[in-house]
């Protein structure tokens, strides 16, 4: 079986990789066709077989602006690999968001993702990440009787939650100030009914009940903008 997995087209011409597959495995098939409109003789017809995608990829990543041209077809196998390649490309080439806008919406398309420029977040899985725990809050409902009914009043009943909203209550305080809100960097985690928060290494620093605590993250930026790209 023969299928196109990466496909660039140009005016009179395109940058084809096939992935042939048989009983032996597979092969990536590299085709570079360019049509010549004169009598000059400069047509291309360029050919090879590779054991890997990366190398005919890299031979068009190399040469080629491809992230200006036409992309048609990019199988889904390799679509982070190529989006990795990009990114590396945009930055070290130093294109500008202006360079890229004829070509950004079509890119987008094929790679199914978004491309952005600024200060991309650091990719090693690390956030800033706020843990705040919920309080224990007791409500009681009363059945209220009047004086002259010579009856007292009784409960109904009573209601406990876990809340982040004591700050309504002033006799609360002095709880709320004793509350364990703190901020810590680290990779997040939900296993199960638990928030597991693990270090660069892997290994677990916090573990909360979710039922009893709230966390919120932000990613950490890097210093230096660049391009960088979000998943659909």
């Amino acid at each position: 079986m023969t299928e196109i997995v990466f496909e660039i087209l140009a005016e009179g011409g395109s940058l084809t990789i096939e992935r042939k597959r048989n009983r032996n495995g597979e092969k990536f098939i590299y085709h570079h066709n360019e049509m010549d409109f004169t009598d000059e003789g400069l047509e291309v017809n360029e050919k090879g077989e590779y054991e890997s995608f990366d190398q005919p990829f890299q031979l068009i990543n190399s040469k080629y602006p491809w992230f200006r041209l036409h992309l048609t077809t990019l199988h889904e196998d390799f679509r982070d690999y190529v989006l990795s390649e990009l990114i590396i490309s945009l930055n070290k080439q130093g294109v500008t968001p202006d360079e890229l806008r004829y070509s950004k919406q079509d890119l987008e398309k094929s790679l199914k993702a978004k491309l952005e420029f600024g200060n991309p977040p650091v990719r090693n899985g690390l956030q800033i990440i706020i843990i705040s725990n919920l309080i224990k809050l007791t409500e009681y409902d009363y059945q209220n009787y009047t004086a002259e009914s010579g009856k007292q009043d009784r409960i109904k009943g009573k209601y406990e939650m876990w809340t982040d909203e004591q700050t309504y209550y002033p006799e609360n305080m002095e709880v709320l100030r004793a509350s364990n809100n703190f901020e810590t960097v680290g990779k997040l985690e939900i296993i199960g009914n638990a928030i597991v928060i693990k270090n660069e290494f892997g290994q677990i620093e916090y573990t909360f009940p979710s039922d009893k605590f709230t966390v919120s993250t932000k990613p950490i930026l890097s210093q230096s903008k660049g391009w960088y790209y979000l998943s659909n």
